[in-house]
């Protein structure tokens, strides 16, 4: 998957199928890239998803409410 860049940001869509299921999960990485260094944090929500497609999105909105500060017990404010 492309990654996507959002106020500075790079996210990584990462959704997996759940063994034994055909859903998919809600896993994303969030990049900070620095003048020498990239820090990363990988992050996951609880719900799940019949389509891949389906679930890439929920991973781009979830990581962009993580950017902007409305996403419950997740942050970057370190990275």
């Amino acid at each position: 998957m492309d990654p996507i860049m959002y106020r500075g940001y790079e996210i990584r869509p990462v959704p997996n199928q759940v063994a034994d299921s055909e859903e998919w999960t809600v896993d994303v990485v969030i990049l900070k890239h620095g003048t020498d260094q990239v820090r990363t944090r990988q992050f996951s929500a609880s719900n799940s998803f019949e389509l891949k497609d389906e679930a890439v999105k929920h991973c781009i909105l979830f990581a962009q409410q993580i950017i902007d500060g409305k996403a419950e017990n997740c942050t970057v404010e370190d990275l």
